[in-house]
């Protein structure tokens, strides 16, 4: 497999990984029907740690692994990549081909110590569609291993942050604001089909403060990503 990201040459595994592999440590049947019929092929690709990017050993990452995978399908599900990041007890992040169009898909994730035992906690899925491979698809940035993840992390999400912390405050501004407008358009149909007058009024009412609270959280997120 090619250097698709252009990273430096120290950080290349190109290590082909046998769908059977995944099998033993598979969740339920489903996933592996998942395994069979969207993916052709897995590649871990990269390997960024401090000795791959010549930067300091982060305080919360110490290893972010890329993996390349090619599907059979224009069509895969989303969950299979959360059943494979599960998996793996390090940060990653996927490389996704699917007829000839590219994919880049990132969870955060969080390691915490639960009866003494480590545990990866996954959180929200980060992703871009449609993406141009070249040089400037994805760089690495920061002096640690901590600064590199949170920049991968920034650059796929959209979300301007510099920090983990950052990243949880903006990315829940962002769920919240997508929560209500949801509700908004759930209340908009229902202004559609209700006849009494009295009613649409109270349901405006409703959209109203609503938007007026999307406003808010918009501004919000605005002012924590300059």
């Amino acid at each position: 497999m090619e250097n698709i990201l252009n990273f430096p040459q120290t950080t290349i595994v190109n290590l082909n990984v046998p769908k059977k592999k995944f099998y033993v440590l598979c969740p339920g049947s489903a996933w592996r029907q998942y395994l069979a019929l969207d993916y052709e092929s897995i590649t871990w690709l990269y390997k960024l740690s401090p000795t791959t990017l010549n930067v300091e050993d982060g305080k919360n990452v110490h290893e972010i692994d890329g993996f390349y995978c090619k599907m059979k399908r224009d069509k895969y599900s989303i969950n299979s990549f959360c059943a494979m990041d599960g998996l793996v007890p390090r940060h990653t992040f996927f490389i996704i081909e699917h007829e000839g169009k590219y994919d880049l898909l990132m969870h955060h994730k969080e390691m915490t110590i639960v009866n003494g035992e480590q545990v990866w906690i996954r959180g929200g899925t980060e992703m871009k569609n449609n993406i141009t491979i070249d040089a400037d698809t994805l760089k690495i940035q920061g002096q640690s291993m901590d600064a590199v993840y949170s920049s991968l992390l920034s650059q796929i999400s959209g979300l301007h942050i510099s920090t983990e912390e950052e990243y949880k405050i903006q990315a829940d501004l962002r769920r919240q604001i997508e929560k209500k407008n949801i509700q908004i358009g759930s209340l908009e149909m229902k202004i559609k089909a209700e006849k009494q007058f009295n009613r649409q009024i109270e349901l405006n009412t409703l959209v109203r403060q609503l938007k007026k609270n999307i406003s808010s959280l918009t501004n919000k997120l605005n002012r924590n990503t300059k």
